[in-house]
């Protein structure tokens, strides 16, 4: 099963490395054609739509990779939920696209708004049949359609930029995403949904909870964006969006593509609980041990690589990515606790875990943002992020019967090396230069990622020896690397 859940998780994140480059190439081209208000437009639109859409997300197809032995009733139930969800979210979204261009006094929101409301309806049609992927965990499907989706959805955007050269290109790209998930849903898949609901009440009972987490991270997630918007505008909140987006790129890239190979993984063990606990350290050792290091990185190198991608026009991105890139390495640690609760049948404390979240920014949003502007939304995540880790580890440890120093200490070495790779960098580093040159930004992104990486390397793999040489983390990726040089050498691949 470890074996599978690997395969799995480096299936989805060679996708997300897939779907980053294009999206890094999408993000250079279109923050150098549209203006910071133009992103900021679609997302004062988006975190009203988004708090609509997660309040009709079931995630039935969770529900359906948990369940051991779904029937073809279940796939039909769950298909057919999904559509009315998506209906009656595009009709709220409709009715709010007046009130919502008022709350922020701009009438380009509405006609946004109606359009996305149209889209969303159109992919409520996806084929369910796609859950099989990951219930069979066969991830290289998963790949190839999620793939094919992102290739699209770039092309139409690239040709859209051209013609539009507005905040309507965006619109179009999203768009042409959701219409090509629904083509290729069942052109990839064999099962056809036929309408049902005789199995409502069973996958409502299950994925209630989730619904309850999911409007809790969409609060979470939007509540900056509804603050920075009434304050200080679309232009201060297309930067804190973009520069929000950079600054979890670790968490996006890595956690969440780990994550989703780790949930039907997890489902298989709930018959093993000692298998689970081992699975469920190690993995988040694991997960740690990659993300702590890219997240110090992303914070020291902010200036050169705001300076690279979004050129000169986005220096209020810099210090969001700085104090961001923080909380995310936090919510790296509680998101694999998610899909574990979830493959027990225990939604609910994940839904409590996040909650804890929600409320901790709300408390702190906006006293801080008006205290300190754009960098107190920063601020008030760390606080919330930091405050949900301290409720779900004593969670977690109840529900697995974990001891708290086992967990945190697998994480001990990972946060000494990469706290010693930051003050390495920070002593190197020009920091941020507003003449700099993009070639010069350039030279120190590399540099500075080179040097990282060796003194990351060098310090982790020192504390190993210092410790005694555990069986670790340390080992499995040791003995990884060992079993790829091997099979190179056989094959006389250099």
């Amino acid at each position: 099963m470890k074996a599978a859940i690997a395969k799995g998780a480096a299936w989805m994140v060679l996708f997300r490395l897939f779907d980053r480059s294009i999206g890094i190439v999408s993000t250079v081209v279109l923050a150098r054609v549209l203006l910071p208000a133009d992103f900021g437009l679609i997302a004062m639109a988006m975190s009203v739509i988004a708090l609509i859409e997660l309040a009709t997300s079931f995630s039935f197809d969770v529900a359906l990779i948990q369940k051991k032995d779904p029937t073809r009733e279940h796939y039909d139930t769950a298909w057919t939920l999904n559509l009315l969800m998506a209906a009656a979210g595009a009709a709220v979204t409709i009715a709010l696209a007046w009130p919502a261009a008022r709350f922020y006094g701009d009438p380009r929101v509405t006609p946004v708004m109606l359009a996305i409301g149209l889209i969303w309806l159109t992919a409520g049609f996806e084929n369910i049949g796609i859950v099989n992927f990951r219930r069979s965990m066969d991830f290289g499907r998963e790949f190839r359609l999620m793939a094919s989706k992102r290739v699209i959805s770039f092309a139409v955007t690239m040709i859209a930029v051209w013609i539009f050269r507005s905040y309507w290109t965006l619109v179009v790209g999203m768009a042409a995403g959701r219409i090509a998930g629904v083509a290729l849903s069942y052109a990839m898949e064999p099962f056809r949904p036929r309408p049902a609901l005789v199995h409502a009440r069973e996958l409502f009972s299950f994925s209630g909870w989730i619904v309850l987490g999911n409007l809790a991270l969409v609060l979470m997630t939007r509540a900056p964006h509804f603050v920075i918007g009434r304050m200080f505008g679309a232009q201060s909140l297309g930067a804190y969006t973009v520069g929000a987006e950079i600054a979890n790129l670790p968490h996006t890239e890595l956690v969440a593509p780990v994550n989703r190979a780790m949930f039907p993984g997890f489902s298989r063990l709930t018959d093993n609980m000692d298998a689970f606990r081992k699975t469920c350290v190690e993995a988040t050792a694991a997960i740690f041990l990659l993300v702590m290091p890219v997240s110090v990185g992303v914070a020291l190198l902010a200036p050169q690589i705001v300076r690279i991608l979004l050129g000169q026009k986005w220096p209020e991105a810099v210090p969001v990515i700085q104090i961001l890139s923080f909380a995310g390495a936090v919510s790296a640690l509680t998101s694999n606790n998610m899909s574990a609760y979830q493959a027990l049948g225990k939604p609910s404390l994940g839904a409590v875990t996040l909650v804890v979240r929600m409320l901790l920014l709300l408390l702190c949003l906006w006293t801080l943002t008006a205290r300190h502007g754009v960098l107190g939304a920063a601020y008030a995540e760390v606080i919330a992020a930091l405050g949900s880790l301290a409720v779900s580890v004593p969670i977690l440890a109840r529900t697995l019967g974990l001891s708290p120093l086992t967990y945190f200490g697998a994480l001990l070495r990972p946060m000494i090396a990469s706290a010693l790779m930051g003050l390495a960098l920070h002593a190197v580093l020009p920091g941020q230069r507003p003449d700099a040159g993009v070639l010069d930004a350039v030279g120190w992104l590399i540099a500075g990622s080179l040097l990282g990486a060796l003194v990351y390397a060098a310090a982790a793999a020192t504390l190993w020896w210092m410790a005694g040489r555990p069986q670790g983390v340390e080992v499995a990726v040791f003995d990884r690397l060992r079993e790829t040089l091997r099979v190179r050498r056989a094959r006389g691949t250099p």
